[in-house]
């Protein structure tokens, strides 16, 4: 259960630590299924019905404090049989929450704190097999107090609900016995400071008000009468209520003596298997937690199915700069040289930049504008690029933000909300510098098809090598088609700057040549490569982007969409199978 809980609260399903069923599985089923079992008693009752004071009768000692002020004892305390220090490890399973402090003194309990101590000793009073316990008020208006009784009820075994004419109709009080009845918890109904001779009368009415609100059958009935000095010397008498005999109340009777002969079998079963009921309800107990699990893993699959049908974006991504592919194709160029012809050619060009570069400054003077240095004009482009993309994104996000899912919901905003947006953008512009323009791929693959090209176009490329002049290589902007889903994911192009006569973009040429076909072939196969390179270059920004946004997101949605199906859930389900075949037993 605690697997199947883990994955259930990563999904947004509530922990049960609140839950009725979970607090009786965790303190009564676990701890008592696979342990040395002892009969469980608590005292428990509402402010100033005087608990403690029973008690101490039922220990013959005065080990809790009896105060008078309402909620005194802050913590509860355990009374053990004899010898019981060697079964001091399943205390701690039957009261887990609790940290368990040897009780010294009776001004123990009476101490505030927000830790959940259980004060325990063994005591020589107690019978064989029973643990007794003083519990704080049912009703306190300190919570950490009734959360505190609530924890002892999950584990008791039979219930001394101690009650006066004052308490015996409270909402408070009622509603915790009412609980217990739910999970078949026996009561033993204590009427205290009880008035004998002027009460009596009124007891039937009292007792049929507290059955029927609480919808208990309690085991007995008992009354103890208002006594200072009988309980302060532990000498207060018990009787027991027999409302159809002439004489309601008989001679006082031995209440310890009365609890050790419980029935221990009867009382065990009839309490696990309560217990078990409660664990099997349709309403509130592990079937309803189900049936949230199945529910919240069809909400992430339902996100799931919606993230895998976005559109999507239609992005115009640049291509490389021309004078960037030229020096690549001049490197490309240079392996088929003489070592004498590679040293002549790269002098010419070095003197022939040196020579034109006054002509291009001034040319860029008159136009009134500074030299462009090109990757930084390309790394513009592909940044406007980027933008392009993110705003589609976002815009994608907004539109599956409306939905009713409150799982993809809660996701989109997380990612999208507030300043993230401009984190979003920061992110992809992080990816994207991340990215080398030129690097062994994108070279290897423009070796390949200038390989090939020079294959297919021997005379071609014997007329061009002896020219030997490659003038400009276009910068075409390419669209690619990036997929905004959690599933697929690429970079498609599905447009390319046009081909006509020679390759053109914005005015420039490709490359001049003295041949239609040379120019033609030329102009194919460098478009060829702009595509190729826009293609990967995209798709590479795109994994990586889609890595660091979604992946997380889309594994998140995933395993909430699985859990139903997962082991924890099923293993679950088959424990809940044998607790149904052990009740039917």
């Amino acid at each position: 259960m605690d697997g199947l809980r883990a994955v259930a609260e990563a999904s947004g399903v509530p922990s049960p630590d609140y839950d009725e069923w979970y607090a009786l599985l965790k303190h009564k089923l676990i701890p008592q299924l696979n342990e040395k079992t002892f009969l469980i008693v608590a005292v428990m009752g509402g402010t100033n019905t005087g608990k403690s004071l029973i008690f101490n009768h039922l220990v013959g000692d005065h080990r809790s404090a009896v105060d008078h002020r309402a909620a005194g004892t802050k913590h509860p305390v355990c009374l053990t049989p004899p010898r019981f220090s060697q079964h001091s490890g399943t205390l701690q399973r039957l009261f887990e929450g609790f940290r368990l402090v040897p009780w010294e003194n009776a001004a123990q309990p009476l101490e505030p704190s927000v830790e959940h101590r259980l004060f325990w000793t063994e005591g020589p009073n107690v019978p064989e097999q029973l643990l007794l316990l003083d519990t704080p008020d049912i009703d306190s208006d300190a919570e950490v107090n009734w959360e505190r009784a609530k924890s002892i009820r999950h584990a008791a075994d039979v219930m001394i609900a101690v009650l006066t004419e004052q308490k015996y109709n409270d909402a408070a009080v009622r509603r915790f016995f009412r609980e217990a009845a739910e999970a078949d918890k026996p009561v033993i109904v204590l009427f205290n400071m009880f008035d004998l001779k002027n009460d009596a009368e009124h007891l039937a009415p009292w007792l049929v008000q507290f059955c029927n609100e609480t919808r208990a059958t309690p085991l007995a009935v008992f009354v103890a009468p208002y006594n200072r000095t009988a309980t302060e010397n532990l000498e207060l008498p018990f009787y027991e209520y027999t409302p159809d005999a002439a004489a309601p109340f008989g001679e006082p009777v031995d209440l310890r003596k009365t609890l050790g002969e419980l029935h221990f079998d009867t009382i065990k079963t009839r309490t696990l298997l309560g217990a078990v009921r409660q664990l099997d309800d349709p309403q509130t107990g592990i079937p309803a937690y189900l049936r949230k699990i199945e529910a919240a893993a069809e909400r992430f699959a339902e996100a799931l199915r919606t993230l895998e049908n976005v559109e999507e974006a239609a992005v115009d991504w640049p291509g490389l700069p021309p004078v960037l592919l030229v020096e690549e194709v001049r490197g490309w160029w240079n392996q088929g040289r003489p070592e004498w012809s590679k040293k002549i050619n790269n002098v010419y060009r070095t003197v022939g930049e040196s020579l034109l570069w006054p002509i291009r400054k001034a040319t860029a003077m008159i136009a009134a504008k500074p030299p462009v240095d090109p990757m930084e004009d390309f790394h513009s482009a592909e940044y406007r690029a980027v933008g392009e993309f993110v705003a589609k994104v976002i815009g994608r996000l907004e539109k599956l933000g409306e939905t009713s899912n409150p799982i993809l919901r809660r996701e989109i905003l997380d990612l999208i909300g507030g300043e993230q947006r401009a984190a979003l953008l920061e992110r992809a512009h992080r990816t994207l510098e991340s990215l080398t323009p030129i690097d062994e791929g994108f070279r290897a693959m423009l070796h390949r098809h200038l390989t090939d090209w020079s294959a297919e176009y021997p005379q071609a490329v014997g007329w061009i090598r002896s020219a030997d002049n490659i003038a400009t290589v276009a910068r075409p902007v390419i669209t690619v088609s990036l997929a905004l889903t959690g599933v697929g994911l690429g970079a498609t192009v599905v447009g390319q700057a046009a081909l006509a006569g020679g390759f053109t973009a914005g005015g420039e040429a490709i490359l001049h040549a003295g041949s239609e076909g040379i120019r033609q072939s030329t102009a194919k196969l460098f478009a060829k490569i702009q595509e190729d390179f826009v293609t990967d270059r995209s798709r590479r920004f795109y994994e990586r982007f889609h890595a660091d946004l979604w992946d997380a997101l889309i594994a998140r949605l995933r395993t909430g969409a699985t859990i139903a199906d997962s082991a924890p859930f099923r293993d679950c389900i088959a424990q809940l199978d044998e607790l149904r075949r052990t009740e039917s037993v």
